[in-house]
């Protein structure tokens, strides 16, 4: 009896860290970048194609660099103080 119940809570532990794993990542495409917001506030933006997040705490809100008037001739600093002022307003 006991290690039954060692092992359902072996199982349960388990599954909670596989879902907090799976969540803990975003895909972004190369045409995107991801504002990153934690508890609501503006972290900054990342580039792809991999977010790392804390689950539950972060947010990421993906702008396509095309939404952006100019973004081509535009340098990276540039484009991410244009994307923050979008969403800090």
């Amino acid at each position: 009896m006991r290690q039954l119940l060692s092992l359902l809570y072996f199982a349960a532990l388990t599954l909670a860290l596989l879902i907090i794993a799976l969540k803990s990542f975003r895909i972004v495409k190369e045409n995107e970048r991801a504002a990153k917001f934690r508890l609501g506030k503006f972290l900054g933006v990342k580039p792809g194609p991999l977010v790392l997040l804390i689950p539950y705490l972060d947010q990421v809100v993906k702008v396509r660099v095309q939404q952006i008037e100019g973004s081509e001739q535009m340098s990276e600093e540039e484009l991410r103080r244009r994307i923050a002022k979008i969403y800090e307003s």
